[in-house]
């Protein structure tokens, strides 16, 4: 027998037990405190059935998921060699992707999902029919030449269910993109993925492999087909299961890309095994925390959404590394909804862009600077180039020329990296010279060929292009004393005061109709002049510039008369209106952007901003002024999509970047 003996336990034992309890305790809540805000933030979506999703990284865009049944139309990479995008599309407009359910030997009917996103970026799909719970997310990990799809299913039926989840692909055409489409000629294949199964590598193929790309799908199986049997090269991959009531099952599909086709089959093999060590969910909550490291909070979670959606469509869509050289390169946007993709403009990149990722990444805006200080140096101020610096549309723009200098000064000041700007000491004089050639010695102005709104403008000297460079000139003062220089500080000094007066001097005018008193012209020649708006280079941006005041007089009756019945694209009778342009006959989202900044045209800005859907939350070149619907050619505009966030978060945000 064994005798245990009771007793009492003493007051220093009661307070060690009682310690213990505590430290366990709290133990455990700093536990759940800690998954709690590691957890990853998923905000629903309210879209329509035409409405798509963009999501990718810096290797690939997949910039149209339907959102009425999470179809891929296309999907892009970044090509040095072809000085654009070389986009994939499936067989006569069908998408090139098109995941699929089926239970009991029928399919589901996986149209009008539920849709959200993880941490702004990441899209999944939820739907529940005929008693099967599906959900589809897309997911691009950063660093991947690869994305992967997750397929669920979950049987909520009573009896067991046999189930297929599977991922058909089409190869119906390759495209080299700049500005708009076009299709490129030669022979497209499909066949075993090379040193990687279950797999398949689809070819593009003149005198060699010019471009593949390969469907991993790991514990499925996969059908192809070839012409003569089909007209484009496809694939059907599905895996196969028996689910148990409330049994889940999922499949994983891998998307990789490649200059041929090994490469473009390990690609999708180095993600596939990334999955298979740490599991999708894993995965997808790594993609997160990299996306989460770049958001910004307002404290109003409509406006997180916007605004953190085009922070990353901004960094992902606006940049990108090409596929061949794997060289950082910029670009209006890269998703072909935009009618003018794929290009390069120094002041979309450094005016529009740039800004947004000094906001979420400053390592980003470093390169994304690098890039525009070495590559695209040589024609910085003529309209668009190539990706490769080559000059696409001829004409020097004065605002074009100035940007890479403002640019800079916001790169040095917000990192105090030195080192950077002694780097680029010769870039900078470069810059600094071809401001200087466009000085026009009688007016104490600088000259300009095409206006910022890409077009023409007979009168040579443009207001905000003015204001822009004058901006430029104290940039650069500031500069050179970082560098030590002195006497070449003090000359931008100078500059910048004379043609601060010269502005004052010439682009004043008592002659816009119905103004009651000067009121700033849009460009003169020192005799004429111009009243109208150019919004991607507005008259309202001249206080942001720190030009002018906002209570200063002048400006308040060119604000007052932009906005008035005397002004014809002023949409001031309309419940959406800011002031447009004979160019821009809508709201722009610059104007949007530009009010934000300003106490008088705040609350209209809002307005606009909350109302519009925009191109399902990814900003365009603007809205309707009476409907707040999209203009239908600037959709998804990715440098604009810097823009109006960085001006969101320049009037909202709270603390630092995650």
């Amino acid at each position: 027998m064994v005798h245990v003996e009771a007793r009492t336990l003493t007051f220093k034992e009661k307070r060690f037990g009682f310690l213990f309890l505590a430290a366990t305790w709290l133990f455990c809540l700093s536990t759940l405190l800690l998954h709690a805000q590691s957890a990853s933030l998923r905000s629903p979506l309210a879209l329509k059935p035409d409405d798509v999703l963009p999501t990718g990284n810096e290797w690939i865009s997949l910039p149209d998921i339907s959102a009425l049944d999470g179809s891929l139309k296309s999907f892009n990479v970044i090509s040095m060699r072809d000085r654009g995008l070389l986009q994939v599309s499936g067989e006569d407009n069908s998408p090139v992707l098109q995941p699929y359910f089926t239970a009991g030997n029928k399919p589901l009917a996986f149209r009008n999902p539920s849709w959200e996103l993880i941490e702004y970026w990441i899209p999944t799909a939820r739907l529940t029919v005929d008693g099967m719970e599906a959900t589809l997310t897309y997911c691009a990990p950063a660093g991947s030449r690869a994305v992967f799809l997750r397929l669920t299913l979950t049987n909520r039926r009573a009896q067991p269910t046999p189930v297929t989840l599977g991922l058909r692909a089409s190869f119906g055409m390759l495209s080299r993109v700049t500005y708009v489409p076009v299709e490129l000629h030669g022979q497209r294949t499909v066949g075993q993925a090379p040193w990687v199964s279950p797999g398949e590598a689809f070819s593009f193929i003149t005198h060699d492999t010019l471009f593949a790309w390969s469907i991993i799908h790991p514990d499925s199986q996969a059908d192809i087909t070839t012409p003569p049997l089909t007209s484009a090269p496809a694939s059907d991959a599905r895996r196969q299961a028996t689910l148990a009531p409330g049994e889940t099952t999922e499949a994983l599909f891998v998307l990789g890309v490649g200059v041929e086709e090994f490469s473009a089959a390990h690609a999708g093999r180095a993600l596939r095994e990334l999955l298979e060590r740490n599991g999708a969910e894993a995965t997808i909550e790594q993609t997160a925390a990299w996306l989460k490291a770049r958001t910004r909070t307002t404290g109003k979670a409509d406006l997180d959404l916007l605004m953190n959606r085009n922070f990353l469509f901004t960094e992902l869509y606006a940049w990108g590394k090409t596929i061949d050289t794997e060289q950082l390169v910029g670009v209006t946007s890269r998703s072909p909804r935009y009618y003018v993709s794929a290009a390069y403009w120094d002041r979309d990149a450094m005016l529009w862009s740039f800004p947004a990722l000094l906001d979420i990444d400053r390592e980003m805006a470093r390169q994304a600077l690098e890039y525009a200080l070495t590559t695209q140096l040589r024609n910085a101020g003529t309209h668009s180039r190539f990706i490769d610096g080559i000059v696409l549309e001829d004409g020097f723009q004065l605002d074009e020329a100035a940007a890479p200098i403002l640019a800079l000064a916001a790169y040095v000041k917000q990192t105090g990296d030195l080192n950077f700007l002694r780097s680029h000491h010769e870039a900078l004089l470069t810059l600094r010279n071809r401001l200087l050639s466009r000085y026009d010695a009688q007016s104490g102005l600088y000259t300009s060929l095409q206006d910022p709104q890409d077009e023409f403008q007979p009168l040579p000297f443009i207001t905000y292009d003015n204001v822009l460079s004058w901006r430029a000139f104290r940039d650069m003062a500031t500069l050179f004393k970082g560098l030590d220089d002195a006497a070449e500080a003090q000359e931008m000094t100078a500059r910048a005061d004379k043609l601060h007066a010269a502005v004052l001097a010439h682009c004043l005018s008592t002659a816009a109709p119905g103004a009651d008193g000067p009121i700033f012209a849009s460009a003169t020649d020192g005799k004429e002049f111009i009243f109208t708006e150019m919004p991607p280079g507005s008259l309202m941006k001249l206080p942001a510039l720190g030009f002018i005041q906002e209570t200063d007089q002048a400006f308040e009756r060119t604000f007052q008369w932009l906005h008035s019945s005397h002004y014809k694209y002023s949409y001031s009778d309309q419940p959406y209106g800011l002031p447009g342009s004979y160019r821009l006959v809508f709201t722009t989202s610059w104007s949007v952007a530009d009010h934000l900044s300003l106490t008088m045209g705040r609350d209209q800005a809002l307005k606009v901003l909350r109302a519009s859907n925009w191109d399902g939350g990814i900003i365009t070149e603007g809205v309707d002024a009476g409907s707040a619907h999209m203009d239908q050619q600037g959709r998804a505009f990715a440098t604009a999509a810097g823009y109006l966030a960085h001006a969101i978060c320049q009037m909202s945000c709270t603390g630092q970047p995650h």
